[in-house]
């Protein structure tokens, strides 16, 4: 339960980072943007939707992630948990990711969240190397608790291949080891993206850096639908 219970963390801190970036003319020809695009798993990327379209993703039937491009360089976006009961609005999450450089080969990305209820943020920098099918992506951040005045360093580092037009493969690692036990050596999440013109579907397996007995991943279910 605490591994999972960790899992839930880094997604709740993670994925509402929305995103966004000003393309040219010719990279936008070259590198259209494709659902999914705007992160890997749960790592935000620096890759972005044009001004006006947005996003539905739904993490595990569960987490469910909102995100409208307000231009073509500021997503704004909003994270909760399903709302099984009323207490689902006390997981609302606002989050906001500016890109802020953007090249054929290289760009990067602030991001930020806050959940209200629970006063947890999260801010940090995310650096997307190569083309969109082929790409690895670098990010550190902190995530804390204002009022409990407790905050840890976040890194992620990721990557994704493209396979052929509709089938892309993943993997990501991320670790906030303060928040966690001592001995916490992060996630790892390694999986496949099925995508269409709209749709994009992920199946991952996540599972900590360290030795977990029988235990193998936890599987990681995603759709996303871009509008």
């Amino acid at each position: 339960m605490k591994r999972i219970y960790a899992v839930t963390i880094i997604l709740a801190l993670v994925t509402t980072g929305a995103r966004g970036q000003a393309e040219t003319a010719t990279d936008s020809v070259r590198n259209p943007y494709q659902p999914g695009d705007h992160e890997l798993f749960i790592m935000p990327t620096a890759y972005t939707m044009d001004a006006g379209q947005a996003y539905f993703s739904d993490y595990e039937l569960i987490f469910l992630n909102v995100t409208f491009a307000a231009t073509s360089t500021t997503h704004i976006g909003a994270f909760f948990l399903f709302p099984v009961t009323t207490d689902f609005l006390e997981t609302v999450t606002l989050g906001v990711k500016q890109n802020y450089f953007q090249s054929d080969q290289f760009s990067s990305a602030l991001w930020g969240s806050y959940t209200i209820k629970n006063d947890l943020y999260n801010a940090g920098n995310v650096f997307s190397i190569g083309t969109r099918g082929r790409s690895i992506h670098l990010g550190i951040g902190v995530v804390g608790e204002a009022k409990k005045q407790r905050n840890a360093l976040l890194f992620l580092v990721g990557g994704r291949l493209d396979l052929s037009k509709k089938i892309s493969a993943i993997a990501e690692w991320t670790n906030a080891k303060e928040l966690m036990d001592e001995d916490f050596s992060g996630l790892l999440s390694i999986g496949i993206r099925f995508r269409s013109g709209s749709i994009a579907w992920e199946l991952a397996g996540v599972r900590p850096m360290e030795s977990t007995g029988e235990f193998l991943f936890f599987p990681l279910l995603k759709a996303t639908f871009v509008m």
